[in-house]
């Protein structure tokens, strides 16, 4: 009795172990995601900066090509031409002025003034009293330019001949505000380094300072912006930066201007890394107390489980039990319906077999007396004779309908069977059929049993096949349609197909069809026995009836026959396995 306890510790001690180590390594795991994460995280700031800088660097683009766009537009036009070439002749200034000051170019907000420039003097100006000062050539004709207070402008020159030159400034200030404006960001996140001359632009204070003392402005950041120029590489910082009483941990990014669109300036934008480390935390602080409830929540749930496991077993073995049982009342039930079904066909065949000679005898004399009646009445329209002539029909029919049930009830008929060849048969009951085929139906015979043979009754086989047509017909109606009859070999079975692309048959309805009498013509259109008839028919040569039907599609019915094996009388009349 201690062997089997001892062994149940050393499960349970196993068991211990595999849940400490799944445990290690689930925290593991999650301590790894959440290091990724935070990866991640940094990943997608840097990213945002990265745009933020590209965003910027277009608008600088965008500001200064507008205006040179405008500016070549207005110093290649005629009009300005003949104007500087006339503005040394009395009141030409003045005209050269008036056409300056009310160019298009000077709706642009960060255009300064336009000034002509004759041997290197500032001859006409569109800002009177303000003197500009031309620096180094920055980029293409744009060149770096101060005022007398040395705030930074850019000066775009367009030469007119080899004395005169128009000059274009373009406020930096405004070309930067703009520039952060439009991408949404903080005023103070973006700052400006003019490659060629090391001016600063940034904000300090919400103030635009224009300097060459990194200090003035951002040491940190900076540094970082002189220092990716100067080596012409992307440069990352992260630092922390004071802002009032408080210490932010700050990361920056810092472009060189040959990387950039611009060409002219560098580019440092910057954003705030404590709110994305905190976010880092936050997120690794939530994953590691999810994963504790999980898997406390995990073995909470799989103590209860390995409670029930004995209840669960049993009432799993229950089920299968309870299902079990309930397949074989369902087969019993099938069997029973089954059983029904032909109880109902054999107490029809019974009904019919004892009636129909009854009705017989009284049908005879009421069409004899009917016949006699009719010879001696005149045809008058609407007289006797129309009466009569209605009761003799009445009794045909009914005659017409006794006859089918005692065909279902074979009571009265006759079963010889004998060697039947399929394609033989069908050829004879189309030909039967041709007078009774709409003009608005085509018939197509795809026969391939020309050398294959059946035993059976070729009355019913021919009645069955017959029944099947006419159905087909009539499902066509008069919109008419195809009826294609098959036969070929189907295993060890010939199989006898009539197919329609009629309407189809309603799924409601498919179960009912073989019943006998039912019917969807309407009243007195059918009796609802043909197909009752042919299963009958199936069933007696030993074998079976299937009907494929779809809405809309069109109605298959197939009938199987046990092929007849049989002996090849000469060369030419062989039967082929």
């Amino acid at each position: 009795m201690q062997k089997p306890q001892k062994k149940n510790k050393s499960k349970e001690l196993i068991g211990m172990i595999a849940a400490a180590v799944l445990i290690a390594a689930g925290i593991l795991i999650v301590a790894m995601a959440a290091n990724n994460f935070s990866d991640e995280i940094e990943k997608n700031q840097d990213t945002q900066i990265d745009m933020l800088i590209e965003s910027c660097d277009l608008n600088i683009t965008d500001s200064i090509s507008r205006i040179d766009s405008q500016m070549t537009q207005f110093t290649e036009s005629g009009k300005f031409k003949e104007d500087v070439a006339v503005h040394d002749e009395e009141g030409g200034a003045d005209q050269l002025k008036k056409l300056m000051q009310n160019s298009a170019v000077s709706n642009y907000t960060s255009f300064e003034a336009m000034f002509l420039v004759d041997n290197g003097e500032i001859e006409i100006s569109t800002m009177d009293g303000k003197d500009y000062s031309i620096g180094k050539k920055l980029k293409g004709n744009i060149y770096s330019c101060t005022d007398h207070s040395g705030n930074g402008y850019l000066a775009l020159r367009y030469d007119m001949d080899d004395r005169i030159s128009c000059y274009a400034i373009v406020d930096i200030e405004s070309v930067y505000y703009m520039a952060v404006r439009r991408i949404n960001a903080a005023s103070d996140s973006v700052m400006l380094l003019e490659a060629k001359t090391g001016a600063l632009y940034g904000q300090n204070d919400g103030q635009l300072i224009t300097t060459t003392d990194i200090e003035a402005i951002n040491s940190a950041e900076g540094h970082n912006l002189v220092s990716s120029q100067e080596s012409g590489t992307r440069e990352i910082i992260t630092y922390e930066n004071k802002r009032g009483d408080t210490e932010r941990t700050t990361r920056a990014i810092a472009v060189p201007a040959e990387n950039l669109e611009n060409e002219i300036f560098a580019i440092s934008a910057s954003s705030d890394y404590d709110v994305i480390e905190a976010l880092a935390r936050g997120t690794t602080t939530r994953l590691i107390l999810g994963f504790v409830l999980v898997l406390a929540g995990l073995l909470i749930a799989l103590q209860i489980f390995l409670r029930g496991r004995r209840e669960i077993i049993e009432v799993d073995k229950e089920l299968e039990d309870l299902k079990e049982k309930n397949a074989q009342m369902e087969e019993l039930n099938r069997k029973t319906q089954e059983l029904a079904h032909h109880q109902r066909l054999e107490t029809i065949g019974t009904l019919t077999s004892s009636i129909a000679h009854e009705f017989n005898n009284l049908l005879t004399p009421i069409m004899g007396y009917s016949l006699m009646t009719l010879e001696q009445l005149p045809q008058d329209e609407g007289g006797p004779y129309d009466d009569v002539l209605e009761i003799y029909n009445a009794s045909v029919k009914a005659k017409d309908i006794i006859s089918r049930l005692s065909e279902l009830s074979r009571k009265n008929t006759e079963m010889k069977f004998q060697t039947i060849n399929p394609d033989e048969l069908v050829n004879k009951v189309l030909h039967v059929t041709s007078p009774a085929l709409p003009k608005n139906v085509d018939i197509f015979r795809d026969l391939n049993c020309s050398k294959k043979y059946i035993e059976g009754n070729e009355v019913q086989i021919s009645q069955l096949i017959l029944n099947l047509i006419i159905n087909a017909f009539q499902a066509l109606g008069e919109k008419g349609g195809e009826v294609r009859v098959t036969t070929k070999r189907v295993g060890s079975d010939i199989m006898f197909e009539v197919a329609d692309n009629g309407p189809g048959i309603k799924d409601e309805i498919k179960e009912k069809i073989f019943d006998p009498f039912f019917t969807t013509k309407e009243s007195g259109a059918g009796t609802g026995l043909g197909l009752a008839i042919a299963l009958q028919a199936a069933e007696d040569h030993k074998g079976r009836m299937e009907v494929e039907s779809e809405e809309g599609k069109g109605t298959s019915f197939k009938v199987y026959i046990p092929e007849l094996k049989v002996t090849p009388l000469n060369k030419t009349d062989y039967y082929e396995e």
